[in-house]
């Protein structure tokens, strides 16, 4: 019970995170999205966006995401899609870890000169209370 709580709570922060920083709505020109979620089992493994303008697809964002043991997010993993090289290029990287007590939410941008998610890298700390709810202990960059 404790483990679904958690896993939750963080899905839901990770996904509310996610679509706070991604997307910024346009108000004189709205695009429609499609999503196409992978699954295996009850587990969401990837999620593709696509962009929906006038009844055409085009790719935007790919998610994949990773879980541990208890089916638990570990990381999920954004890419965009670079029509001039016809790839997925990275974009960001959310890594989740827990303890008993405390669950860490990283979050780091890709750095194309580095070849590594070593960008904008923020942490933040969640303590879990005696009724296994989450609370925001601190935030650092």
């Amino acid at each position: 019970m404790k483990t679904n709580l958690i896993s939750k709570a963080v899905v839901m922060l990770a996904v509310v995170m996610a679509s706070v920083m991604n997307f910024s709505a346009s108000a004189s020109n709205p695009t429609q999205y499609v999503k196409n979620e992978e699954m295996i089992g009850e587990l969401m493994t990837a999620k593709t966006i696509f962009k929906n303008e006038d009844g055409y697809l085009f790719r935007h964002l790919r998610y994949t995401y990773t879980y541990d043991t208890e089916n638990r997010v570990t990381s999920k993993e954004a890419s965009k899609w670079d029509s001039s090289q016809e790839a997925w290029v990275p974009y960001f990287k959310m890594d989740v870890s827990y303890t008993n007590s405390e669950v860490e939410l990283s979050y780091a941008r890709w750095n194309s000169k580095s070849n590594a998610y070593d960008s904008n890298i923020q942490k933040s700390f969640y303590e879990l209370n005696d009724a296994d709810a989450t609370l925001m202990l601190a935030s650092t960059k």
